[in-house]
């Protein structure tokens, strides 16, 4: 289990968070200030790190740059109060991975800690073990299920009827649902709408016996992925619950990415107005302005390289270069195939090649090379200015990370 030190002064957020924390699969750590909070850090090593910037004492920034001097790939998510976007974006500048404003949203939360455990899940090149309520009144059917769903790896919650389901999902993380329809107490639609209520990140899989079709059919309205009759097939249930973990794990790495670009349209906006990007290259300011340029791609959570029109590779930012490489020489076939490794699926030379030579013909456009069903290339041209005026191509790679 993955451990989440939380420092924040304020002790009724402090606990609210840690038990949010706790019911999203992770161990928590409390610190009530900067100072606590570094030497919880010391001793106890924790993956992750929520703080609040404004503290007494030592703030967020003094925990931001001691926690990243110890550890430099530990994950940060910071905690802003409100008119304090821009001190939350230069922390995104100096490595932190999140910031979420105050009072905290709760879903938003749980977006950024998810990007934190994929990271962690692909650097530990670990498999994430998902979580099952199986809720059915029926006890010897309802023991099977269990011990049949156990052996596939999966952790199993059992529930006897709805209201006990209501109860376990609002103190556990539960990745799948699987639900009987009809129930003492509290029936399956029921339970499920009330759990849509509380969070909706998770898919749901209903049981139906004889002339239940009506309510199948309402429960699939409601947001249901499937429905089996019973007695339930067990090869068909294992299926159907392998393909509801695959639409979740998709829709959270949705999640996951479209913050990933909202994070990077926010810094560059901070950075500069300008619709052109141009990069001054004088003798006067050159080593100003490609430092400005290099911290500029390397905040950027996205992986970024520079090109030349003949596909020779002129910068690589750190995103990128922890797949390909530091900077390979150019873009050529072994580049491409490694770029596979973070999911860009079926990129081909002649597909580049022709979003490049509309981008010359084209001035001030941007070209898009999908590459999977989450995955793509995004072009544009930037303008280097130094004895002459150089135009170069700028690729953000978006992959689809593995599971």
């Amino acid at each position: 289990m993955y451990k989440v030190l939380v420092i924040e002064d304020d002790e009724t957020a402090r606990k609210q968070l840690a038990k949010f924390i706790q019911k999203e699969r992770f161990e928590v750590i409390q610190a009530e200030n900067g100072r606590v909070g570094i030497e919880l850090f010391r001793s106890e090593s924790p993956h992750i790190v929520l703080t609040d910037m404004k503290m007494p004492d030592i703030d967020g920034m003094e925990v931001i740059h001691t926690v990243k001097r110890i550890s430099p790939n530990t994950d940060i998510i910071v905690f802003t109060a409100f008119g304090e976007t821009d001190t939350a974006i230069i922390a995104l500048r100096e490595g932190v991975l999140d910031y979420l404003k105050k009072p905290i949203d709760l879903d938003a939360l749980s977006i950024s800690l998810g990007r934190a455990k994929e990271r962690l899940v692909m650097q530990e090149e670990s498999l994430v073990q998902p979580t099952i309520l199986l809720v059915e009144d029926e006890e010897l059917p309802r023991k099977r299920l269990a011990r049949v769903l156990a052996k596939e790896n999966w952790m199993v919650i059992e529930a006897a009827d709805g209201e006990e389901a209501i109860r376990i999902f609002n103190v556990a993380k539960i990745d799948i649902v699987l639900t009987d329809i009809k129930m003492p107490v509290m029936d399956g639609l029921k339970a499920l709408h009330k759990m849509r209520g509380i969070n909706n990140d998770f898919e749901a899989i209903v049981f139906t016996g004889y002339g239940d079709e009506e309510s199948a059919i309402q429960a699939m309205r409601d947001g249901a992925i499937n429905f089996l009759k019973k007695p339930v097939d067990l090869d068909q249930l294992i299926v159907a619950i392998e393909k509801a973990l695959e639409k979740l794990y998709l829709d959270r790495a949705l999640k996951y990415r479209n913050r990933e670009v909202e994070l990077a349209r926010q810094i560059i906006a901070q950075i500069t107005a300008e619709q052109e990007v141009i990069i001054n290259l004088h003798n006067s300011v050159v080593k100003q302005a490609t430092d400005f340029a290099q911290r500029l791609l390397d905040a950027i959570p996205m992986s970024i390289l520079v090109m030349k029109r003949d596909f020779s590779i002129v910068y690589v930012n750190k995103s990128l270069a922890l797949t390909i490489g530091e900077c390979p020489d150019c873009i050529d076939e072994p580049v491409i195939e490694k770029m596979g490794q973070m999911g860009i699926k079926n990129l081909t030379l002649a597909q580049l090649a022709e979003a490049v030579t509309n981008l010359y013909e084209t001035p001030g456009t941007i070209e898009f090379i999908k590459t999977g069903e989450f995955s793509y290339l995004t072009l544009t041209l930037i303008t280097i200015v130094g004895e002459a005026r150089d135009s170069y191509v700028l690729v953000a790679v978006r992959g689809e990370r593995p599971r």
